[in-house]
């Protein structure tokens, strides 16, 4: 069944080294595997530098395009820094994920759990945090980036930030034409409910689930993904892994989360088209 899901499978969120924790892989890895397994892409996340332009460098040492990259906006890079997101979209960046563990709505979780490390990166404290809204409206350098994002026709993810700053940026990415996706909305730190999440997707968002949110998430499983990508239809809706753990290797990681989605009651086309043409045209592939 792995051959039958992977081909022409596109996973939009994986982790790999270098990173500031041990990876199931490096990058080259990585796409030897995608190559081998017959999928069409993959995009490298990283917390803590862009991934754009390394993942340049194996696609052209193996003589294939099948890595892409982006710049995730924690405070490694400066933030929520349009200077940096720019020059990751001129240097192909088809990702910009908003903060994920510098978002207040993630460091704050942190802080109370004891966490002072979280995926080798630093907690913020209380004055680093990072949001994308100054009360219900998004910050000046939130409105610019959601614009540079529109302006390259790439996406906008939501990264860990509230569920109420998710919802003035899908507003905002309504507003000014540019591509929103929501990371793993059944995750610990957003867990949106399916009506809460089916709203978000009448007003243009597209749902992203992920294997490693089942895994961590107490009470999340693969029937609550089965309902809603048939509910919100696949057209809305795409799986990845968030894999790249140590002991989660994402190829055989897709294949194994579309297997248990389809068992779980979802229609194969469906769980096909999310696995496929549904992240290729998010990113314009």
């Amino acid at each position: 069944m792995m051959g039958d899901w992977l081909e022409g499978a596109v996973d939009i969120h994986v982790h790999t080294a270098p990173a500031m924790v041990n990876r199931a892989q490096d990058d080259p890895t990585l796409a030897r595997d995608a190559l081998e397994a017959g999928m069409d892409a993959v995009v490298v996340k990283s917390h803590v530098v862009p991934s754009v332009g390394r993942v340049d460098a194996v696609n052209s040492a193996l003589d294939e395009q099948i890595l892409y990259g982006g710049i995730t906006l924690n405070g490694s890079v400066g933030g929520l820094n349009p200077e940096a997101v720019e020059t990751a979209l001129e240097l192909g960046a088809k990702i910009v994920w908003l903060p994920t563990t510098w978002a207040r709505n993630h460091a704050a979780r942190a802080r109370a759990a004891g966490e002072d490390v979280f995926v080798g990166q630093r907690v913020p404290t209380e004055t680093e945090d990072l949001e994308v809204t100054d009360g219900e409206e998004l910050t000046a350098d939130a409105r610019r980036i959601v614009d540079l994002v529109a302006e390259y026709g790439a996406v906008l993810a939501t990264g860990h930030v509230s569920p109420a700053e998710i919802d003035a940026v899908v507003d905002a990415c309504a507003e000014r034409g540019a591509t929103c996706l929501i990371n793993h909305p059944f995750f610990r730190v957003t867990d949106l409910s399916i009506d809460e999440q089916a709203a978000l997707a009448e007003r243009g968002a597209v749902m992203e689930y992920c294997a490693y949110a089942v895994e961590s998430t107490p009470d999340h499983t693969v029937d609550r993904v089965a309902e809603a990508i048939e509910r919100l239809g696949s057209d809305r809706c795409v799986l990845a892994t968030d894999y790249g753990q140590v002991g989660n290797p994402a190829v055989p990681g897709l294949a194994a989360f579309a297997t248990d989605v389809a068992k779980a009651g979802a229609a194969e086309k469906t769980v096909r088209r999310c696995l496929t043409e549904t992240p290729a045209r998010l990113l314009e592939l």
